[in-house]
């Protein structure tokens, strides 16, 4: 056998977003994510030919957005952890609601979110499954949320496509390793910036700014993602002594993880973090987190949920505190916040009193982690993907492989 690999970026290869991909080797065809850009409006990937299976990383949005949207076309089959699947359920749902309220055309439908939950083949860390008589698939976990694989395939060449990464122990998660092969798919969503400190030095920075804001009389607010940050902070938080509420679908997201004990760190610290907090149900919930001392909730980038109810309420008190822990993308409230000093609230602009600042908690791994793990990897050929800055990876990499930037929509024979 010996069959050449033909790929194809649909999207999301030359920026951080839509992330999905097409090889093909032989008589075998795989469609690797297929992510949707939560924009406003929401942006999507090319459409794929038809494929034997698709491989899905991890429940993000961007690499899980659109697969429903295949089912409206032909059945498939989806390999990824039964996690993934459940949590990219929840998030499939929630992308409907948000395109009805914001007005935006609904891709897919309800019955399509049911048929891909339906379809999923569960695999887990360090797994194998055949694919036909000549393909492996073997499964790492990436490192990134609880359930986030990394895919290895093995046919003429042994193939890793890492999808988001992170190479850091975490509360929630340990990091991943590298994975020797000859050809490396590598996200750069870090590449050209470094993490700026420890994790155990910004853990440490966050609990003592909220002791600050706290101590002057305000309420710390910490819009976070749903899925893993949410629940993170819950667990750098679990013996800070504060009073917390917990608000939005961090909660629900936080059940999941609970029925699968495996992907997480320790579910048992987990479970304790959420019972010494107070879980917002109702307005009359809100109204007294607002006057606590801490107050998680979503939506991390700040475009929607129960944040902006908080903030429509806090962001004339000079006091109180917003407090970002994730990657905020051009054009997200959260974004226009930390540069402008200015939320939107549903179609209108107001300046925001509060103390802003910023805690990078990256669930991803930063450049020079980026440039050790593809070293470690040892590939002769590398594509860069999933990155706006893909430039800063190419010389750090030239000497050790032959390096592929391909643009959305290129066919390249290897």
């Amino acid at each position: 056998m010996n069959n050449g690999i033909k790929i194809q970026f649909l999207g999301g290869v030359e920026e951080v977003g839509k992330l999905a991909m097409i090889l093909e080797t032989g008589d075998l065809r795989l469609l690797f994510e297929y992510g949707m850009s939560p924009g406003k409006p929401p942006t999507y990937p090319l459409p794929p030919p038809p494929v034997d299976m698709v491989l899905l990383t991890h429940a993000h949005l961007d690499h899980s957005g659109m697969i429903p949207w295949l089912f409206s076309k032909a059945d498939q089959n989806i390999l990824t952890t039964q996690l993934t699947g459940e949590i990219s359920d929840l998030l499939h749902k929630d992308s409907i609601k948000i395109a009805k309220s914001e007005g935006y055309a609904i891709p897919y439908n309800n019955s399509d979110i049911k048929n891909a939950k339906n379809s999923i083949m569960p695999i887990e860390p360090f797994q194998k499954r055949q694919i036909g008589n000549d393909y492996e698939v073997v499964c790492h976990s990436a490192g990134h949320i609880p359930g986030s694989l990394m895919f290895e395939l093995n046919c003429d060449k042994k193939i890793l496509f890492t999808g988001d990464f992170n190479v850091t122990d975490t509360r929630i998660v340990k990091g991943t390793k590298p994975v020797d092969c000859d050809i490396l798919f590598l996200e750069g969503t870090y590449a050209g910036r470094d993490h700026p400190k420890k994790r155990e030095e910004i853990e440490r920075d966050l609990i003592d700014k909220i002791d600050e804001i706290v101590k002057r009389g305000g309420v710390a607010v910490l819009p976070a993602f749903a899925v893993s940050r949410s629940q993170e902070l819950a667990l750098i938080l679990r013996n800070s002594g504060f009073n917390i509420w917990f608000d939005g679908m961090g909660q629900k997201v936080a059940k999941i993880f609970l029925k699968y004990k495996k992907h997480l760190r320790s579910a048992e610290n987990l479970k304790k973090a959420l019972n010494k907090m107070n879980l917002v149900h109702s307005d009359k919930g809100r109204k007294l987190a607002l006057k606590s001392e801490v107050i998680i909730t979503s939506s991390g980038m700040m475009d929607g949920g129960p944040i902006l109810n908080y903030m429509s309420k806090l962001k004339d008190d000079k006091k109180s505190g917003v407090l970002l822990t994730g990657y905020q993308v051009p054009d997200s409230n959260a974004r226009l916040l930390m540069d402008k000093g200015r939320l939107n609230f549903y179609g209108v602009t107001e300046k925001i009193e509060c103390e802003v600042q910023y805690f990078d908690f990256s669930a991803h791994a930063g450049h020079n982690e980026l440039i050790n793990f593809a070293k470690a990897c040892n590939p002769e050929v590398i594509f860069l993907m999933h990155s706006d800055n893909r430039e800063a990876l190419i010389d750090p990499l030239k000497d050790i492989a032959q390096i592929y930037t391909p643009n959305t929509g290129q066919i390249i024979d290897l």
